[in-house]
């Protein structure tokens, strides 16, 4: 797992939630069934992102506050059921749910302090 968070964290560099979600995919391809090891990555990526303060979480362009877990917790909360009936809750497609029902999006920091928004 620690191989696929790192090959996912490098390609999906600067990218959206749900560009990172779509790489995961991609990483995950040869796994058979693999939804649930899939959203075991992501959040696993999400949390050591935050932990290692590359991204920050926000929404609406204000940063979501409280510890790296309570925001993975907001996030958690929010995901969509699977498989999904509404067309908005879908992970996979277009990724909707990102754009239109997620509590948070990815703000990069790069290395020099810079903000990439997503």
């Amino acid at each position: 797992m620690n191989e696929i968070c790192s090959l996912v964290i490098k390609s999906s560099y600067g990218l959206s939630m749900g560009a990172i979600w779509q790489h995961i995919s991609v990483e995950c391809a040869d796994l058979s069934d693999n939804y649930s090891f899939r959203k075991k990555v992501f959040f696993c990526i999400l949390t050591r992102l935050l932990n290692e303060k590359k991204i920050k979480l926000a929404v609406n362009g204000v940063f979501l506050s409280g510890t790296v877990e309570q925001q993975v917790q907001i996030v958690q909360a929010a995901w969509p059921p699977y498989p999904c009936e509404d067309e908005d809750d879908d992970l996979d497609e277009y990724g909707m749910w990102f754009l239109v029902k997620a509590p948070a999006g990815v703000v990069w920091l790069s290395p020099d302090g810079k903000e990439l928004w997503t």
